[in-house]
Order: C-alpha cells, then sequence, then structure tokens
C-alpha cells in the first residue's frame, strides 16, 4: 500500500475498528471504503489523516489486507495512542520514538501494583489475548458493570501514576458482550494525548481538526478536536455521551460529514 499523495493542513483522525473499518467487510461497507479512500486522495492536498487506534500495526496490517485497501494514512497512533508513526509517501513506517520517550520505564510494574490491589478488594480484572505485546499498553476485561469499582480503578491508577480508560466492550471488534475494556497507558498516551501530541509539534490548528469514532474510548479525541462525531453504528454509550452523531455508518458515515465540508 502507498500513502495518500500530498498533505494538507486540516487534521483528520479516525478510529479503525468499526470506524475506518468494518469488521463484517460486507460488499456494501468495502464499497463505502474504497469511495472514502477516493474522497480522500482526490483532496490529499487539503487533508492530513491520521488512524487513532487501538489495535497494534501487526493487526492493521492484517485488516487492511482483508479490506483490500489501497492507501496508508500520514500518520498512525497504534496501541490506543501509545505508538505514533510517520507514513512516507512509499508507504514506508517511521517511528516517533520523541513520543514513547514521555513514558515512565516502570509502567509495567505500575499496572501489576493496581491489578493486584484490585484483586485483593476482590475486583477481578482478566488479561486481555494477546496482551504484553507492547509494553505501554496493558489491556484487561472486567465483566461486570459495578460504578465503584470503575471508581476504584481510577483511584488505583492515580495513585501509581498512570492512566487507564474504561469503556463498554464493543461485540462487533470480537470482544465479549457485556463486559468492558479495562486499557491501562502511561500517563500521557492515549488517543486524546496522541491527537494533541501531533497538534502541537506540527502545528495543526485542533480546532480545525476533524475526528470520527464508534465508541467511548474515542469520546476524549472527538471533544478535543473542533469537529468531532460518533458514527451511526457507534456504541449506544458514545451516542448518549456525544452531541455529534452522523446517520450513516462506518465509511459512509464519514463521507456524509466529508463532503458536506469539503466537496
Amino acid at each position: 500500500m502507498r500513502r495518500f499523495t500530498g498533505e494538507g493542513r486540516t487534521l483528520v483522525c479516525f478510529d479503525f475498528d468499526e470506524t475506518y473499518f468494518p469488521h463484517a467487510c460486507t460488499e456494501e461497507q468495502l464499497a463505502d471504503v474504497r469511495r472514502l479512500e477516493d474522497f480522500l486522495e482526490q483532496h490529499a492536498e487539503r487533508f492530513s489523516t491520521m488512524w487513532v487506534t487501538g489495535s497494534s500495526f501487526a493487526d492493521l496490517a492484517e485488516k487492511t489486507m482483508r479490506a483490500s485497501m489501497r492507501y496508508w494514512p500520514h500518520r498512525i497512533a497504534s496501541s490506543l495512542g501509545t505508538e505514533l508513526y510517520r507514513v512516507n509517501t512509499s508507504g514506508t513506517l517511521k517511528r516517533d520514538d520523541a513520543f514513547s520517550q514521555l513514558f515512565p520505564d516502570d509502567f509495567s510494574d505500575r499496572v501489576g501494583r493496581v491489578v493486584d490491589m484490585m484483586r485483593s478488594e476482590a475486583i477481578v480484572l482478566e488479561a486481555q489475548p494477546g496482551d504484553g505485546t507492547n509494553v505501554w499498553m496493558q489491556n484487561y476485561y472486567y465483566h461486570d458493570h459495578q460504578e465503584a469499582a470503575f471508581e476504584r480503578i481510577r483511584e488505583a491508577t492515580r495513585t501509581v501514576g498512570i492512566a487507564v480508560n474504561i469503556s463498554r466492550c464493543n461485540p462487533l471488534a470480537g470482544d465479549p458482550d457485556g463486559s468492558y475494556d479495562i486499557d491501562f497507558i502511561p500517563e500521557g498516551a492515549g488517543k486524546t494525548a496522541a491527537v494533541e501530541y501531533v497538534c502541537d509539534r506540527f502545528s495543526f490548528r485542533a480546532e480545525d481538526a476533524y475526528a470520527f469514532g464508534d465508541s467511548g474510548n474515542d469520546l476524549g479525541m472527538l471533544k478535543r478536536v473542533g469537529n468531532g462525531y460518533v458514527l451511526g453504528n457507534g456504541t449506544e454509550q458514545a451516542k448518549r455521551a456525544h452531541q455529534r452523531v452522523t446517520e450513516k455508518s462506518y465509511a459512509a458515515g464519514i463521507l456524509e460529514v466529508l463532503t458536506r465540508e469539503f466537496d
């Protein structure tokens, strides 16, 4: 795959799973992905595109092949905004090491302390499959819905100096129904932090930027930019919590906004 040609000064950020990439990969959904790619390539001189995703880069590569995608964005913030890459015109990636140098060396130990504290209080966190592939993100499931437990997890992470993202699992993305994602990341990492870092370092105007997502872990990013949208296929939690919701779903919902604003 190659990257979109050229690059503009309007930052456009996309969550990947169930936003840019539809897991069902129906014929109609993939046709909309092609239309979105064509639109972004046609307007490449206006946009700087960025995937901001919980998926690892290895997972992204597999999913782009499954959907027969043709273009990489200009930047990728993968693994829940803990790894940041710049994509060259040829499609090769260069990691932005200055971003991860902001994180503490003992992050894994701090997560372990939180998990142990929760276990001692009968709040059981289950490590997600594949956890441990990225030292800056550790993911767990919580198979219950207790607001008091969520607050205790947040308190414990603040105590040890890390951050946590808690959001309802999305079964369409392969998660267990009725459970919650408990995603531990360093302070200064995450989807919102990655967008802020790119805006600050590369002088994009956040108030002019666009962002699209489908779930609770996108809400901070959507609120950080001037034009944030939950897609029509988003979770009910996300749609209740955010004012701007598209009528259409997936790539069609993204095009609903971008064609109205830029075509």
